[in-house]
Order: C-alpha cells, then structure tokens, then sequence
C-alpha cells in the first residue's frame, strides 16, 4: 500500500516538474507569433502618420528582447474597429486557424478588436486554444485569462486616463528620437507643420537673425551677458513670442544665460526618457543656429554662469590604428587652452572658471585667445612604459594625403581611360559575340569528351574495366558534367560581365580620382571611410604613419608610377613628340585598364 502511494507522489511530482519546465521555457517551437498593428481612425491618418510606425517598432523590440518567433512581417491596417469587418484582421485570424501562427503581437489589446462580434471571436479562439497568446509591451493573455477579455471592453473606461498618458510619453519620446524636441521651441524658433502635417520645429522669421546676432556679439568676449541684454531689448525690441496670456515681454537675465547654454541653438536636446527617467542627449533635425565649435566657446566664455555639457566629440581615426611599439590601440584626445587676455597665462580651461596666476574670470576676459588641438597618441594598454610620443591630427593627416596623392589619376590618364571605354562600349557587340564564340567552341568540345567517355566505358574493350572501373568513370562523369555547368554559366551571363566591367573600371577611376578631395572636405564619417578603405595594420612609429596597403591599391601605385615614368621619359618638345607620346600612352590604356578591373572586381562592395 505504501509502495503504491509512493509511486502515485512520484508520478505526480514528476508530472509537476515536467509542466513547470514547459511552463518556464516560452518555447519558439510552440508560440508563432503574428505582429497586427493598426491605426485608430482612417479620418485621423494624416495627424497619426507616426502611429503604426512606433508601434511596429516598440513590438519588434520586444520580439527580439525576448527571442520571439516571428513567422511573418507585421500586419498594418488604417480602419476603425468600431465595426466588424476589417479586412487584415479577419486574414490574421483566418491563418491562424489554418495553423500559419497561434500567438499575436499587438502593441494594446484595443488594437484588436473595439466591438462585440470581433471580441467574440477573439476570445473564442483563446479559449478553444486556436489562439495560445496574445501579447502586448505590458502583459500577455493565455487561453485561461479568456473570461477577463470579456470584461476588458467594459473597464476601459476608467482606466482610460492611466492610458492615455502612457501612449502620450510614447509618442514624445519617438518625437525626442526622431530628432524632435517635444517641448516648446526656444527663442528664435517656432513650432509649425511640415508638408505632411506633422509638427516640428523651424525658424522664427523675425526672432532667429536677432539671436544669431546675439551669439555673434557674445562670441567676441567683448561683451557681457547683461550688455547683450540691453542691445537687445532697446536696440533691436526683441520679445518673447506673445501668446493668448504670456508672453510679449522682454527677456529676463537668467532667460539670456538660459539660451547661451542651451545646446539646441548648435542642433542637440536634451529629454528625459519616459520609461527610464533618464536624461538623455539627442542630435536634433532642426536647422541649427550656431556650430559646435561656436557653442563649446560659449561655454568657455560663460566661465563659472555655464554649466557642464556633456562631450559629443567624436573622432576619425580612433580603433583603425595600433602603436608600432607595443601594439595597443591608438586614440585620440583634445586639448582644449585659452591665453589670459590680462597676464598672457596659457592654461588647460576645462573645470576652471579663472585664470589660474592672475584669477580674472573667464567671463570677464576681453576676447581671449581659445586653442584646440586633436592628438593621437598610444593607450600604452599592452605596455605602461611604451616610449611613443603623441601626434597631431594635423600632421597625420598630411602623412595620408601623401599616400591618396600616390593613387590619384591624372587628368591626361583619365581622358585616355574614358575615351577608351566609351570605344570599347561601342564596339561591345563584336567583342560579345567573339566571347560567345569562344566559350561555345569549349562547350561543344566538353559536349563531345561526355559522349566518347560514356561509349568507352560501355565498349567490349572495358569489359573487364581495363579502361575505367565504374569508380573512375564516375569521377571522371562528374568532372566533366562541371565544367559543362560552368560553361553554361559563363554563356548565359557574357552580356552582363562585359558590361560589369566597364562599369567596375568606372567606378575605381571615380574613386581614386576624388579619393583625395573627398578627405580633405569631407566629414569625419568619409574621412574615416577612405582611411580605413586604403591600407590594413595601419601603425603609428616615431610620430610616422605606416600602412601595410591593400594589394589593389597597391597595383594601383605601382601601374601609375610606371605611367607617369613613361610620361616623363616622352615629355614633348616638338608637335610631332606630342603625336608620338599620346599614341604611346593610347597603346598602353588596355594593360594598366585590366589592373584596374583586378582591383575594382576586389573592392566593388567598398568603392561607391
């Protein structure tokens, strides 16, 4: 009896530990889930354009947080769901009964279904377990939670307002993402709508050149806050924006320091994160007034009135480069000093408000001199004692230049290459059909060795596999069947790499062409595109910069400096020499063209 009774706990307990396991593995194998996102009115679509898309966005975040089995893009819809009816809800349910998904991914319960017959369904299919989820960002319903659906609809009401101001802090934050500040627009901005409708912030007609000439006059350091102030006010009657029952009026002195210090005026804002409560800086879509380097002088002419910013540096070359010492990471760092204007004292300014020998305070300095300087140098992570002095952005990148000079076309080889692929691409019918000519003689001859192969390993001659044995008649069947593949290939796409590879050519003439150009206007994002595009192990050795080039480029080099040798050697001093050294270098186009093609074909998914 007691034997017995142990066995039934047993079994139970193990019945108990077999669910909880099942319970506690959310399993991707069981649970295929749809996505269904839907707006809450056609009427309202253009006021709600963002709706659907910060929707599918929290919800494929949540998919990817919690590892969940998505079968197939989300499903969207722009209608009420006051009525029955819609046609992408009813096709979500309708596959989920044929077995396509059994758990839906909706970002609030009220997005799938908002009348009677709808609702009954939905809770049909939870409660039959056609449907085994329904999961939103604050909770998910099993087919056990069916009979609170039920009352859903009917508490709605009341906790409509908690609601309402969750979807709102949404909303803002998305707005924060989307690089708009969702509080009011400073002083010499004002909110209005773009062509879709949505609001966003822009210029203010009247206020925004005024502002601009109030930062231009403090960025002299000739000019105090609160002299600013009064220019403005009785010079120039600037006022804040007058509304329905503020506004109107001039600007306080704690309302000037206010816009010297706000980072919006340089294209960033700060937001607090709804959901984390942490404030958080974004780079703004708004036109900015000032740049970067106007705003961080500001702060430094503020002196002890400013507040602390947080860094938005960023820098080109960080993590492309090692130190040829000891092989740590080369980074970067700025040094940021201003000269006195009264002592001449040259000081380090950050987390300083006075100069350090006389103690003028940096406010009240008559347009001091402000010194910024990048260095690179090496983090001596591998070796504390690593000897390697630190370099300037300035000079690294002279040292590069050299190198993009090296690979720079000429304009005369240039000319030549583009005059010669405008002929080839002329004549790219006669050549095309020389390439199929070919490859169809080699076709017809694979054809032709298939057939003798399979006659002599079947003649009498082979009948005691003196020839073949049917292990070498197969390899030498499949070797053939092969190359007979891959001459059908190359048959059917002739046209096409003919033509990729003029297009290949073009494509590296254009970059080596502006490659040099392009780094020394471009932004730090080009900049270090090409930096890291041209060489591999780029190290850093007695302040010299060396790189372990890419073959491609390095072919690149080696053909041009071969060009340009030639060039020199036919230098014209007669019209007759000029004759003699363009037909030269015309003879010479098709050799260096397909070192060209080598290095473009290498690096086509890098060259834009």
């Amino acid at each position: 009896m007691y034997g017995e009774i142990t066995i039934v706990c047993l079994c139970m307990k193990k019945v108990v530990l077999y669910d909880l396991n099942n319970m506690a593995k959310e399993t991707k194998d069981i649970f295929k889930y749809f996505i269904y996102a839907r707006k809450s009115s056609e009427e309202s679509s253009q006021r709600q354009v963002a709706s659907i898309g910060d929707q599918i966005g929290v919800l494929k975040f949540l998919v990817e947080h919690e590892e969940l089995n998505l079968v197939k893009p989300p499903f969207t819809e722009e209608k009420s769901a006051k009525d029955p009816g819609r046609p992408i809800f009813n096709d979500v349910l309708n596959r989920i009964e044929k077995g396509e998904a059994n758990a839906i991914i909706c970002w609030d319960i009220d997005r799938l279904s908002r009348n009677p017959i709808d609702n009954g369904r939905l809770q049909w299919m939870l409660q039959k377990g056609v449907i085994r989820a329904i999961k939103t960002p604050s909770r998910t319903y099993y087919p056990e939670d069916a009979g609170l659906l039920m009352s859903i609809e009917g508490g709605r009401a009341t906790d409509y307002v908690m609601r309402l101001s969750k979807n709102v802090k949404r909303g803002l934050n998305s707005k924060a993402i989307r690089g708009w500040r969702p509080s009011g627009s400073p002083i010499g901005y004002i909110n209005i709508k773009d062509e879709k409708g949505n609001n966003i912030i822009g210029p203010d007609p009247q206020r925004f050149e005024i502002v601009r000439k109030m930062w231009d006059l403090f960025l002299t350091g000739t000019y105090s806050v609160s002299k600013i102030r009064k220019i403005a006010t009785e010079k120039w009657h600037l006022t804040t924006i007058s509304h329905r029952k503020i506004g109107g009026n001039s600007l306080s002195l704690s309302h000037m320091y206010k816009i010297f210090n706000d980072p919006f005026y340089y294209g960033y804002f700060y937001w607090n994160d709804p959901e984390t409560g942490e404030k958080k800086l974004y780079k703004g879509s708004h036109q900015p007034m000032i740049t970067e380097k106007e705003y961080r002088r500001g702060q430094i002419l503020l002196g002890n009135k400013g507040k602390s910013q947080p860094q938005t540096r960023e820098f080109a070359f960080t993590g492309l480069m090692h130190c040829g010492e000891c092989n740590s990471m080369i980074t970067a760092e700025e040094k940021n000093q201003i000269i006195c204007s009264k002592c001449k004292n040259k000081f380090a300014y950050e987390n300083k408000t006075a100069c350090p020998k006389c103690s003028t305070d940096i406010s009240e300095m008559k347009n001091p001199k402000i010194l910024n300087y990048v260095y690179y140098h090496c983090t001596k992570k591998k070796n504390k004692s690593c000897t390697q002095k630190s370099i300037r952005i300035e000079d690294l990148e002279s040292q590069f230049n050299k190198v993009l000079g090296d690979i720079k076309i000429d304009d005369e080889y240039l000319q030549l290459a583009l005059e010669y692929l405008g002929d080839k691409q002329k004549n790219a019918g006669g050549e095309e059909k020389a390439m199929r000519m070919s490859l169809q003689s080699k076709y017809d001859q694979c054809q032709t060795r298939l057939l003798n192969l399979g006659k002599e390993f079947i003649s009498p001659l082979n009948s005691n596999y003196d020839i073949y044995t049917p292990e070498e008649f197969r390899e030498q069947k499949m070797v053939l069947m092969a190359e007979r593949k891959k001459l059908e290939d190359e048959m059917g796409s002739t046209k096409e790499k003919f033509d990729q590879s003029i297009e290949v050519c073009g494509r590296v003439f254009n970059f080596c062409r502006l490659a040099q150009d392009n780094f020394n206007k471009g932004d730090l994002q080009r900049k270090r595109e090409i930096f890291s595009t041209i060489g591999q192990n780029l190290t850093l050795n007695g302040k010299k910069l060396f790189i372990e080039q890419l073959h491609p480029y390095l072919l690149i080099e080696n053909e041009l400096r071969s060009q340009r040798e030639l060039y020199s050697r036919l230098e014209p001093k007669k019209s007759v020499a000029i004759k003699e050294q363009n037909a030269t270098l015309v003879a010479s186009v098709p050799e260096w063209l397909a070192v060209w093609y080598e290095v473009g074909t290498s690096m086509i998914n890098i060259i834009h």
